[in-house]
């Protein structure tokens, strides 16, 4: 047996084995059936890698090859599927976005497979026995494009849903992110490069056993040694597109493509093309970062849940204040607990509490720890309010003079802003609509802190969401 077969075969025998093993001794869950079939998949496409590879031919197609390839996408699916329900439950409400793009990747699928009629994604056989390459067609691009579309969300949503989790439940799903980190690295790169080089290297295929291998074997570690599947989010889950994954792999992907484009228009060599394009883009980018207020907001956005959650622990924080929201009957109750109870678990001082009223257009003082409370009312159409309800995340108050983007609220809102002794405001965002916020001053151990207290506030939010809603529904 050559030794190109050994990974495959090794990483489909992983494969196969971790699914059958989740589906012995963790059957009556829906998360760890979901994550039988992927592993079940991933093994069966690895086997058919193998046996694609084997029957190589030298002047003819090989159907194996290009329905191997496609294969990739159900697989993908699967595992997208997975990281949607993994720790957060299997709702309508958080299933319901994707129940579109699963529909439209299956008839893609189907109409790829379908497609291998007429089209075919590689091109003739290229090299030796030692040197296996087949180029790539525009259709084996949209492919390996699509593939890369479904890691980057696949990884995402797995990141969002980590950050989410308590402290106890990162330290068990641990080795899982190393090998959705590795995965999505690898497909990364391969998929780059074989779009730059406009052709399928089966040692790269090879290669890609790797990270399959080490997922196949993470998964069992966290579903049955340490029972990651009763793992349930205690924190506010961030989307998708707001995630280092799938920024990674998407930038990745219209990077290759983009560089193969302007080499063709150019002329250029791709050498040429991509330091020239990597080096505009990297002064366009610091350019950027220091004029730019608003990339900024982002990129601290970006970074602050990998940087600041160690501070705190959501679950703590969640079976703190838990069952004194559910004590509170009434919407008045809620509104004389909350601005305490988060000036004490957040250690900012003071908190206003500010809630839209039924037949109003303005969000007016619902509680508060100054005393007296202050008066101000806020616009639903002023800049603060159109502000937290299009970034769904806390903001910083006292930011940059020449942050363009916040200059609006300094102006309009600054007297809301002065009267409340705010540094911050969190949303209280329910399906895109805001139906409040709070403003809070400085945390008590200093300015520099504030960062990692804005994760915490929104921990704290969410809660009074889910309990504010639940109250009007009862009401």
């Amino acid at each position: 047996m050559s030794f190109v077969f050994v990974p495959l075969l090794t990483s489909a025998a992983l494969a196969l084995a971790s699914g059958i093993a989740i589906l012995i001794w963790r059957p009556n869950r829906v998360v760890t059936l979901l994550a039988s079939a992927s592993l079940l998949l991933v093994g069966l496409q690895q086997l058919g890698w193998a046996r694609a590879i084997y029957a190589i031919p030298f002047e003819q197609r090989n159907y194996w090859l290009d329905l191997s390839l496609i294969c990739w996408l159900p697989v993908s699916l699967a595992w997208l599927l997975l990281s949607i329900t993994l720790a957060r439950g299997a709702t309508a409400d958080r299933t319901q976005g994707w129940r579109l793009y699963f529909l439209l990747q299956a008839l893609v699928s189907i109409g790829m497979v379908a497609g291998l009629q007429w089209l075919t994604p590689l091109g003739s056989f290229i090299g030796g026995r030692e040197a296996q390459v087949f180029p790539l067609t525009p259709f084996g691009v949209a492919v390996l494009g699509l593939l890369l579309l479904n890691i980057s969300l696949m990884s995402a949503n797995f990141e969002s849903t980590y950050v989410a989790l308590s402290a106890r439940w990162r330290r068990a799903f641990a080795p899982a992110v190393l090998g959705f980190i590795f995965l999505l690295a690898w497909f990364t790169v391969f998929v780059a490069s074989s779009i730059l080089l406009g052709r399928l290297s089966m040692w790269d295929i090879v290669k890609s056993s790797i990270p399959f291998g080490i997922l196949s074997l993470a998964m069992p570690i966290v579903l049955l040694r340490r029972r990651g599947a009763e793992a349930t989010v205690t924190a506010h889950l961030r989307p998708f597109y707001e995630t280092l994954s799938f920024a990674l792999g998407i930038g990745a992907l219209t990077l290759s493509i983009g560089l193969v484009e302007i080499s063709r228009l150019t002329g250029w060599t791709l050498v040429r093309t991509t330091w020239i394009s990597l080096l505009c883009a990297t002064l366009l980018g610091v350019a950027a970062l220091a004029i730019s207020g608003r990339m900024q907001l982002k990129l601290r956005q970006l970074l602050e849940p990998y940087l600041y959650t160690s501070r705190f622990d959501p679950e703590v924080v969640w079976s703190r204040l838990s069952h004194e929201l559910d004590a509170t009957s009434t919407r008045v109750d809620l509104c004389r607990l909350i601005p305490g109870r988060a000036a004490d678990i957040a250690g900012v001082e003071p908190v206003t509490l500010f809630l839209a009223r039924n037949g109003t257009d303005e969000f007016t003082v619902a509680g508060s720890t100054l005393d007296p409370m202050p008066v101000e009312r806020v616009g639903t159409d002023e800049p603060l309010a159109n502000e937290l309800k299009g970034s769904r995340h806390a903001i910083h108050l006292r930011g940059r003079p020449d942050d363009l983007g916040l200059i609006p609220i300094y102006v309009e809102n600054a007297k809301q802003i002065a009267a409340c002794e705010a540094a911050c405001a969190v949303p209280l965002s329910h399906k895109g609509e805001l139906l409040g916020f709070i403003l809070c001053g400085d945390p008590e151990y200093g300015r520099e802190k504030l960062a990692g207290t804005l994760l915490l506030l929104e921990v704290v939010a969410q809660m009074v969401t889910t309990r504010l809603t639940s109250l009007e529904r009862a009401e």
